[in-house]
C-alpha cells in the first residue's frame, strides 16, 4: 500500500514487491527454457509449437495483470485497475463495501449504482485495516443524498457475483482436467502407436490451444445456467 502518488490519490493498495516477485518467479520462470526447447525443435508440429506459445502467453498475461491490479482511493472517486482498463466509479456510486462473507475467503467486495458487485484487487484482501480505511473515505464522501440499497437489490447482486465466482472454479477445473487428460492421453497413446512428427492427431497438435478456448466457453456457459437457476428459483 502506499499514500499520495497522484493528484487527489489518497491510497493506492497493489502487491507488494515480495508478493510480486514470487508470482512472477513461479508463473514465469519456467517459460523460459521451455520455449527455448520447444522453438528450435524440428521434430516438433507447428501447430503444436504455436498452441504451446500461446499458452505460455496466457501465462505472462496473468503476470502482468498481477502487477497492474491495483485499488486506487481518491478524493472523489475509486479506481480499480485491471488488466486492460480503469473502472473508475464515483464514491456517491458506491453502494457497499463488504468483507466476502464465503469461507475461505479474503476478498473485499465492492457494490456500485449498476448492481455490480466485484472484488478490490491489488492486495486490499481481508485486511480490516484497508477495508476500514477504504469505508471511512466512502462514507465521508459519498454526499448527503446518498441512499442505502434495497435488501433485493444486494441480493441480487450478490447472487450474480456468487455465480460468477462458481463459474470461474468450474472453468479452471476443467480446464486444467481437460488439459492434463489429453497431455497424459497424448504420451501414452504416441508410445503406443509410435507416433511421430506430423503423425500426431491435430487434437494433440494444438493442445496448447485447449484451456484458451475451455476455459472462456466453459465460464460463459456456467454463468449462464446459474443465473438461469436462480431466476427460476
Amino acid at each position: 500500500m502506499s499514500s499520495g502518488g497522484g493528484s487527489g490519490v489518497l491510497r493506492t493498495y497493489r502487491l507488494g514487491p515480495a508478493q510480486l516477485g514470487l508470482v512472477t518467479l513461479v508463473l514465469g520462470l519456467p517459460g523460459i527454457p521451455l520455449a527455448g526447447t520447444i522453438v528450435p525443435e524440428d521434430d516438433l508440429p507447428v501447430m503444436f509449437k504455436a498452441g504451446m506459445l500461446v499458452l505460455m502467453s496466457t501465462v505472462y498475461l496473468a503476470i502482468v495483470w498481477f502487477w497492474r491490479a491495483a485499488t486506487v482511493v481518491h478524493e472523489d472517486h475509486i479506481a480499480v485497475r485491471q488488466l486492460f482498463r480503469t473502472r473508475r466509479t464515483a464514491w456517491s456510486d458506491v453502494l457497499g463495501i463488504e468483507v466476502d462473507d464465503h469461507p475461505g475467503s479474503s476478498r473485499t467486495l465492492m457494490l456500485d449504482g449498476e448492481g455490480r458487485m466485484f472484488a478490490l484487487p491489488g492486495g486490499v484482501g481481508a485486511r480490516p485495516d484497508a477495508v476500514r480505511a477504504i469505508r471511512d473515505v466512502w462514507e465521508r464522501s459519498r454526499g448527503e443524498g446518498w441512499e442505502a440499497p434495497s435488501e433485493a437489490f444486494v441480493l441480487a447482486a450478490r447472487e450474480r457475483a456468487s455465480a460468477r465466482s462458481s463459474a470461474m472454479v468450474l472453468a479452471v477445473f476443467l480446464t486444467v482436467g481437460s488439459f492434463l487428460v489429453l497431455l497424459l492421453g497424448g504420451f501414452v497413446l504416441g508410445d503406443v502407436l509410435d507416433w511421430d512428427g506430423e503423425g500426431v492427431p491435430p487434437l494433440f497438435q494444438g493442445i496448447g490451444f485447449v484451456p484458451v478456448v475451455v476455459f472462456p466457453a466453459v465460464y460463459l456457459l456456467a454463468v449462464r445456467r446459474l443465473r438461469g437457476r436462480e431466476d427460476d428459483a
